[in-house]
């Protein structure tokens, strides 16, 4: 049998101008253009509506990738962007209630999941991130210091969003790849994407990373946080 696949989609977001002055700065890639993936965590195909959702956040991640900061201000632009499906798994709407994998109770650690490294004959990666439950428990959510949780307004629509880092199998934090859960406003979740930068958007950003002086050890400290509670395989 073949791997199972995951929906993924890709964003090319090109940015026209930072609104806030304090991250007018932010060094951008040649014509001011980004690209992320967006791998759907889910069951159910991801909305139109829900990727769309990601351009208030995709600076907020783009500076975290450069500074290495856990903030994730929101940062406002005049921008535009497109996004097309690279694979799905829901070739047909009247699959879109099908589900892949068997669903997880609440709180309790899912089906593991793979990510795939670079050479066909190098071993699956496993990941892990903190549990993003079906049923939001916010208190619990920001009580966890590796998750950043704001409140979203885009086009009329409210939202929480939580983002989270992703941590390698060994309890290092994984560059370049983060977690990020809408949930709605009675608790439920929306969408659940794991997204990274292209190579070439993380290439520049890691040029623009060196020779800043970033001391991450207070932030990244494990001793005083718990283990990651799921694991992913892609």
């Amino acid at each position: 049998m073949g791997r199972f696949c995951r929906e993924k989609h890709k964003m090319i977001f090109a940015i026209d101008r930072v609104l806030d002055d304090t991250y007018a700065a932010l060094p951008t890639p040649f014509r001011q253009t980004v690209e992320m993936v967006l791998i759907n965590l889910r069951n159910r195909p991801l909305r139109s509506s829900h990727i769309s959702t990601m351009s208030e956040s995709i600076l907020s991640l783009y500076h975290s990738l450069i500074t290495g900061t856990k903030d994730f201000p929101v940062i406002r632009c005049e921008r535009a962007f497109i996004s097309h499906v690279i694979t799905t798994p829901f070739p047909y709407t009247q699959q879109s209630q099908r589900e892949n994998t068997r669903p997880s109770p609440l709180m309790v650690e899912p089906a593991g999941l793979v990510m795939p490294t670079g050479g066909s004959s190098s071993s699956p990666k496993t990941i892990w991130t903190p549990v993003h439950p079906e049923k939001a428990e916010l208190r619990a959510l920001k009580a966890d210091r590796r998750n950043c949780v704001r409140n979203i307004d885009f086009f009329g629509s409210s939202f929480t969003r939580v983002i989270s880092a992703v941590y390698c199998s060994d309890g290092s934090e994984l560059d370049n790849y983060w977690r990020v859960t809408d949930y709605s406003a009675d608790g439920h979740i929306l969408m659940s994407v794991l997204c990274r930068f292209n190579r070439k958007t993380a290439q520049f950003a890691a040029t623009q990373r060196q020779g800043r002086t970033t001391n991450r050890e207070g932030d990244n400290s494990s001793s005083s946080l718990p283990p990651p509670r799921m694991h992913l395989r892609l």
